[in-house]
């Protein structure tokens, strides 16, 4: 015992003998296993992703298509990531690719049901073994989180289909055709406008100054008037005037879609003879009212009439008789067309005229595609921007040197060189006395 106390009191004695030595040891220590952690944590980064919008929870992209996790490190994202920091033709996108390393963090219930979906993903990067030349490990992450978000926005959000499309701009037209189609293209922006005004109608594109193109409100009031005031000038100039261009084809075109509305319309009034015939044939025991006792919204009672198979029948003669009278509508007004084209002599003003019309709306509907369609990317862009979050994790100086692990190698190591020398002066010492005793 005595032995041990007097061996701790000679180690104690020989520390504060060399204390200044194995303080100065200690730090350099520190600044070595320090300076190490601090430049392998400039090849490691990492960062959590966060998609936000209401469809993330069931799965699916904002259009509805089914999401894909993986496609953040697909080959395109992280190739054009690469691109991005200017290290093509130093690092290939297979080489990144075994680099990251993707996790689901969190889970969004999906119905209440037992099956769940995360949305939250978390991405690190440990590119130790890639030269990033002067670049550090969190610029490359950034890019692949910049391509990915690209891609993204581009691929799953809105379809801008619609307002990309142009009309061609004609020379030579049959103009009440093409006044057709015009109709058609103008229909179809003034739905998409308002399918935009339902979702916001207070958006303005900051960045463009132009009050006619900056907002769905004007857009649609532009779209409006093509549909309610110039289309139609244009269309009655063509008709009362039997405007054609080949009146004979003209002419047979329609006389062809008469006789195809003619053959509708007599079937839907064979459908309205049946329905009514069936009616005037049901037992009046079949067709009484029966009123039986239900509750409502509020769960208070009322007595409710049940619904017989003569009333659909009814609903159903009704539509029947409906569309027969619109077809027959359009028969006439088609054959009043027939009769101003035949009508007509010499209309080649009128045709140069009509011309001269349509390409006006053709170029009209095509600049306002045009503007719809950079007021459409503005608005995806402002409505998709808190899509995907990313919250990069950059860490503090005492996380980049791994302060707890940079102390504990320090003393490992200083506790393993004092053992050391601590022998080797107890050799020295038992060398010495052997010495003596000879």
């Amino acid at each position: 015992m005595k032995d041990l106390k007097e061996q701790i009191k000679h180690i104690l004695r020989l520390i504060w003998q060399n204390k200044y030595r194995l303080f100065s040891c200690g730090v350099a220590l520190c600044i070595l296993f320090g300076g190490i952690h601090y430049f392998e944590s400039r090849s490691q980064a990492s960062v959590d992703i966060y998609f936000n919008y209401s469809e993330a929870s069931q799965g699916l992209s904002p259009n509805k298509t089914r999401f894909n996790s993986y496609e953040m490190v697909s080959d395109d994202i992280l190739q054009d990531a690469i691109e991005r920091v200017g290290l093509q033709g130093t690092i290939t996108s297979s080489q990144l690719a075994g680099c990251l390393y993707l996790k689901p963090v969190d889970t969004g219930n999906v119905g209440g049901s037992s099956e769940y979906i995360t949305t939250t993903y978390y991405m690190s990067l440990n590119a130790s073994t890639l030269d990033l030349k002067n670049r550090k490990a969190m610029d490359l992450l950034r890019g692949v989180c910049a391509s990915y978000r690209a891609f993204f926005l581009e691929n799953y959000c809105d379809n801008q289909e619609i307002p990309k499309e142009k009309l061609e701009v004609t020379s030579e037209c049959e103009p009440y055709l093409r006044l057709n189609e015009i109709q058609l293209r103008a229909q179809q922006l003034s739905r998409y406008l308002n399918a935009r005004l339902d979702e916001n109608k207070s958006f303005i594109d900051t960045d463009n100054g132009d009050r006619s193109s900056n907002n769905f409100t004007t857009m649609g009031k532009r779209v409006n008037n093509l549909i309610n005031y110039d289309i139609p000038n244009a269309m009655a100039f063509v008709i009362e005037g039997g405007v054609a261009r080949d009146p004979l084809i003209l002419t047979r075109i329609l006389e062809y879609k008469n006789k195809i509305d003619d053959i509708t319309a007599r079937k839907n009034m064979a459908y309205y003879d049946a329905n009514k015939n069936g009616i005037s044939i049901y037992e009046k025991s079949m067709t009484a009212v029966v009123m039986i006792p239900t509750t409502d919204e509020l769960q208070e009672y009322y007595m409710s009439r049940t619904k017989t198979a003569m009333d659909k029948m009814a609903r159903t003669a009704d539509d029947s008789l409906g569309a027969s009278m619109d077809y027959q509508s359009e028969i006439i007004s088609t054959s009043y067309i027939i009769q101003k084209i035949n009508e007509s002599a010499d209309n080649w003003d009128r045709l140069s005229a009509a011309q001269g019309m349509v390409n006006k709306l053709e170029e009209e509907l095509n600049s306002i595609s045009e503007d719809l369609f950079v007021l459409d990317k503005a608005y995806i862009k402002y409505k998709s921007q808190n899509y995907i979050t990313f919250t990069y994790n950059d860490a503090s100086f005492a996380q980049r040197i791994n302060a707890k692990k940079t102390l504990m190698q320090t003393i490992i190591v200083m506790a393993g060189g004092c053992a050391f020398f601590y022998v080797r002066a107890n050799r020295k010492e038992k060398r010495g006395r052997a010495s003596e005793k000879i």
